[in-house]
């Protein structure tokens, strides 16, 4: 089984060098009232209330703030399981006072503002309201250049990239790095919830992924409803019955990608030039619903920056990720490996 193999990989202590960008968020955790219904915790009430004739407002209670974004969720994950992680991030805490990123247990480097984040971490399904970093908007490979040489950047096992939705300069920096003199590495590519996407969006994703896999191999990361946003915006859809094993092949030969991944709830599947991996999930009780996509892209760079084949690193991938919202920690390589014993995995 694929587990009991990832327990075997991680008692050997994998030790890639994984790189994680651009983003970078202080996430602010707050607790949702109003009234008689203290406190609001299912994101359904919250609709229902927020319709409601009469309902004016709603009392925000902060209880505590983290550093986050995808990039940092990604390297935080990468570093517990041993890799040497490092952030090219947008870093710099918004409040002059604080610096939500300073306990950081990796290598850090920032390139701009964070995004200020309140994570409403209802029982049924998360809402985030964001204030968007105006660097991480105006960003572009320039900045990336002018914080560390891209041979520097690239000089891992496995990179991690993400948030596209947020940062309009990444088509273009694909597009520069497909023309650049980089190392051939795993660049799993989290583009984040493109559903809003019309399909000049979707071309222009395409052809920038496109022109990446000119250097680096190129892994699209996506949870299922992205992945069938991009399966219906690609053109030549599959024809119904269609199945996610079916988008995911279709969209690996759009985009021209080394592989396409979706990471779920019940299992994790990936499209590569041999064909389709697929790899059930740990059923776990959730307790945070916001950054286990970010800890299951940490996790997958992890395996395939150590060379895993495709199940393991699915494993990885899901694990980390099943572990996090079970408990709201990230994962140990030895925390992992007692999670999957634990539970009859290992």
């Amino acid at each position: 089984m694929p587990y009991q193999r990832l327990a075997r990989r991680l008692a050997d202590d994998p030790a890639p060098a994984v790189t994680t960008l651009p983003d970078g968020s202080v996430d602010r955790y707050c607790r949702l009232s109003t009234g008689a219904l203290d406190p609001v915790d299912r994101r359904t009430t919250f609709a229902r209330e927020a319709a409601a004739d009469g309902r004016k407002g709603f009392d925000l209670e902060p209880r505590f703030v983290e550093p986050g974004g995808q990039a940092v969720n990604a390297a935080q994950q990468a570093h517990a399981l041993g890799a040497g992680a490092t952030c090219y991030g947008h870093l710099d805490d918004p409040e002059p006072d604080r610096d939500a990123f300073a306990g950081l247990p990796f290598e850090t480097v920032s390139m701009g503002r964070a995004a200020r984040v309140n994570v409403l971490d209802f029982a049924d399904s998360d809402l985030l309201l964001v204030e968007a970093s105006p660097d991480l908007s105006a960003w572009s490979l320039a900045d990336l250049r002018e914080a560390a040489p891209l041979s520097a950047v690239f000089d891992a096992d496995a990179v991690v990239c993400a948030n596209w939705v947020s940062t309009p300069g990444m088509a273009d920096a694909f597009h520069e790095l497909g023309d650049a003199s980089i190392p051939r590495v795993p660049f799993v590519f989290d583009p984040g919830d493109v559903l809003g996407s019309d399909l000049d969006d979707h071309r222009e994703l395409r052809e920038a992924v496109r022109a990446l896999g000119n250097r680096v191999d190129a892994v699209l990361s996506v949870n299922p409803t992205e992945l069938r946003a991009l399966a219906a915006a690609v053109p030549d859809p599959p024809a119904p019955p269609v199945d996610d094993a079916d988008r995911l092949l279709a969209v690996r030969d759009a985009f021209d990608a080394a592989a396409v991944v979706k990471h779920g709830k019940q299992e994790a599947l990936a499209a590569t030039d041999g064909g389709v991996a697929r790899v059930e999930n740990p059923t776990v009780d959730s307790r945070r619903q916001v950054g286990g996509g970010d800890r299951f892209d940490g996790g997958l760079a992890v395996g395939l920056g150590a060379g895993w084949d495709w199940p393991v690193a699915l494993a990885c991938g899901n694990a980390c990720a099943s572990h996090y919202v079970a408990t709201s920690e990230t994962a140990s390589a030895g925390g992992l490996r007692k999670w999957l014993l634990d539970r009859d995995l290992a």
